[in-house]
């Protein structure tokens, strides 16, 4: 099949292995840029929500990082999109390389079903209103570290197995 011009189509234009290769990269940024923002979040950011009162850490959260975490929407989607391209440029590998890169799917999709079904629907928005108690919005945000921890360990495993596939790759 060919474009109305008479070019190839955009398959045979970019070889196989240039789609591994873009899905690589592809896979390899976004994955990097969640698992440093969870990490920054994680070392940086959790540490000194600890200290805050139940009051401050909703003022906190309803301010200026609710602009934050509408900016983490698209990279996350991105993640997502990237890594099913990856995988499925990829699914015809030896059984090695289909291994890591079920595993670093599994792993972002796991950070991702977090993110979007707890912090998504449950922790943020309750953390946002403004309206919990001191006591509440302390236990919410201990729930919000602790599923916090569980995504950032899960983004961190797809991330450490993109590496393995990127040390093991064909050049």
């Amino acid at each position: 099949m060919q474009w109305p011009h008479g070019k190839d189509t955009l398959v045979e234009i970019l070889s196989k292995k240039k789609m591994k290769s873009l899905s690589y990269t592809l896979a390899f940024t976004f994955t990097s840029a969640v698992s440093f923002i969870y990490l920054f979040l994680a070392v940086g950011m959790v540490p000194y929500w600890q200290t805050l009162s139940g009051n401050e850490i909703q003022a906190w959260w309803s301010g200026p990082f609710m602009n934050f975490s509408t900016l983490m929407v698209p990279i996350h989607m991105l993640s997502i999109i990237a890594i099913i391209f990856g995988f499925s440029t990829h699914r015809k590998e030896e059984k090695k390389q289909k291994v890591w890169w079920t595993i670093s799917l599994v792993g972002l999709l796991t950070c991702q079903m977090i993110n979007f079904l707890l912090h998504g629907a449950n922790f943020n928005p309750a953390l946002q209103s403004g309206t919990l108690t001191a006591p509440e919005a302390l236990t919410t945000f201990d729930d919000w570290d602790f599923y916090h921890s569980i995504r950032t360990i899960s983004v961190c495993v797809a991330l450490i197995t993109l590496i393995l596939i990127g040390a093991s790759r064909k050049k």
